[in-house]
């Protein structure tokens, strides 16, 4: 009885490394995508390279990894929006008109890229709980 059970617990384990989840599931119908598009448009020289990154994304692919480096992205957004909205401060005080623009466009190009990132990370929750 004891050997049954350890044996279904043994397949359950290796299923859910078979299975790479929706996350993963997601990134790959995209990168199938960026192949088709690529064969489509007669991008010869990109295919194997598509093709080899494919291979090894469904290999290696977990979605705990690509909510990991999200996590990793919105932090790296949060800072360099933090940077921006000092530099933009700092142009304010010093009162240089092109160092205001400046500062201006690179704070609202970080504002966007956080956003983007924090958008990219519930579109992949909106994966998980559909999946459910």
């Amino acid at each position: 009885m004891l050997e049954n059970a350890t044996k279904i617990f043994l397949l359950m384990i290796l299923s859910s490394f078979v299975y790479a989840g929706p996350i993963c599931e997601y990134k790959i119908n995209d990168m199938k995508y960026q192949l088709v598009y690529a064969k489509k448009q007669h991008l010869d020289k990109q295919i194997p390279l598509l093709e080899k990154n494919l291979q090894k994304f469904k290999d290696k692919c977990k979605d705990s990894d690509i909510l990991n480096d999200i996590y990793q992205n919105i932090e790296m957004t949060r800072d360099n929006l933090k940077n921006a909205k000092s530099d933009f401060s700092q142009a304010q005080i010093e009162g240089n008109a092109y160092k205001i623009r400046q500062a201006q466009i690179h704070l609202e190009i970080a504002n966007k890229q956080y956003i983007a990132a924090q958008q990219e990370l519930l579109r992949m929750k909106d994966l998980l709980r559909t999946e459910k």
